[in-house]
């Protein structure tokens, strides 16, 4: 990921859960951890609805997740309106929306500003791009944009999508053929994981073997990928690999599920550094994943993200073990809505001499455990 892209902080009213979050500071790293209901994977959710905006898939976003009343918080007799603010490269790059529910229990912009300084050291606030349109869409998702808020905003935005690898089953997508030719980029479910790896075997030779050789790390039988469109129909292709020490080789089907996922999540992190999302969002990655191999992600996932920001949702304490408390961010139900604190890692260095993290929040020492919901003392 360029630096130009490094996400400074985040700010959501109104989603879902989200009510109040104001200017959450982000790191490369943010590992989110919190009961089930907490709002982790609304936090995760909110930048894939960001996401929506810059594609212009705001009207289909809001219908599949069934209406405005269902996003707002506590619904739109409760919320009026919901808004997003995110600052990157140093608040250099900023953007802006309020949206509110229309009659048909949709969602439209309200407001929509860019900003950005064009010298910071000079000026001391920002130049402003209005981009409210009056559409039903947002003005981000537009190709008639401001050259400057086209260079960094929606580059950004566009690839702000959660990715989740839970389907292997026998009849999921990423088990089937796939179209050669849908490899611009990995999709959020790995249905076109063939394609992808043929476009890097073409490509980028490189990536390629270096994700075979961490595959090989964990399915030590694993050899290598054979990445060819189909004999009989050229605009096809199939997952398939050779057995290591043997002639033979198998499809997709003959993986498990745990191994299957983990090829899809090493391809997402270790694909070219061009080719990757500015921010990696992922919702409880280590599902069905063995513990080295969730040994290895977390390896992986620190080994990029100096170049990729990565946010993901867990309920393993196994994975949290391989984190520092910098990264984590605890998800806590405060008067209905969630609350997100990052870990101080001053008041925790006695407890890490003798309890890795994994084992603190297990112990209740971390926050982020079932509990009756607590309301905000001020």
């Amino acid at each position: 990921m360029p630096t130009d892209n490094k996400l400074d902080h985040i700010t959501i009213k109104g989603f879902r859960s989200l009510a109040d979050v104001d200017e959450l500071a982000l790191n490369d790293v943010n590992v989110l951890i919190g009961a089930n209901g907490s709002g982790k994977s609304n936090f995760v959710e909110a930048f894939s609805f960001l996401g929506a905006l810059r594609q212009a898939n705001l009207k289909r976003y809001v219908a599949e997740a069934g209406g405005a009343n269902q996003l707002l918080h506590f619904g739109a007799q409760r919320t009026t309106e919901m808004s997003f603010r995110v600052s990157m490269n140093d608040e250099v790059d900023q953007y802006e929306i309020t949206l509110v529910p229309t009659d048909s229990d949709g969602l439209r912009p309200l407001a929509e500003a860019a900003y950005y300084w064009s010298d910071k050291l000079r000026y001391s606030t920002p130049d402003k791009e209005d981009l409210t349109g009056g559409g039903v869409e947002a003005e981000i998702g537009s190709e008639y944009l401001p050259e400057r808020v086209a260079q960094i905003l929606k580059r950004c935005l566009a690839t702000w999508s959660k990715y989740q690898f839970d389907d292997t089953s026998r009849r999921s997508p990423i088990r089937l053929t796939a179209d050669v030719n849908d490899n611009r980029r990995l999709r959020t479910d790995g249905s076109n994981l063939a394609a992808f790896l043929y476009l890097l075997k073409e490509k980028h030779r490189d990536s390629l073997d270096v994700i075979q050789r961490t595959v090989r790390l964990v399915a030590p039988f694993f050899d290598s990928f054979i990445l060819e469109p189909d004999a009989l129909n050229e605009n096809k292709i199939r997952l398939q690999w050779r057995h290591r020490g043997s002639d033979a080789y198998f499809d997709a089907a003959a993986l498990s599920d745990g191994t299957l996922r983990f090829i899809a999540l090493t391809t997402l992190f270790l694909q070219p550094g061009d080719l990757r999302p500015s921010i990696v969002l992922l919702d409880e990655p280590e599902l069905g994943l063995h513990p080295y191999s969730i040994a290895v992600l977390s390896s992986i996932i620190k080994s990029v993200s100096t170049e990729t920001q990565v946010l993901l949702a867990t309920q393993s304490s196994t994975l949290l073990d391989h984190f520092e408390p910098s990264d984590v961010l605890v998800a806590e139900r405060i008067d209905g809505g969630t609350r997100l604190n990052r870990l101080d890692a001053d008041r925790l260095e006695s407890w890490l001499r003798r309890y890795s993290l994994g084992q603190l929040w297990e112990k209740n020492e971390l926050g982020g455990r079932p509990a009756s919901e607590s309301r905000d003392v001020k």
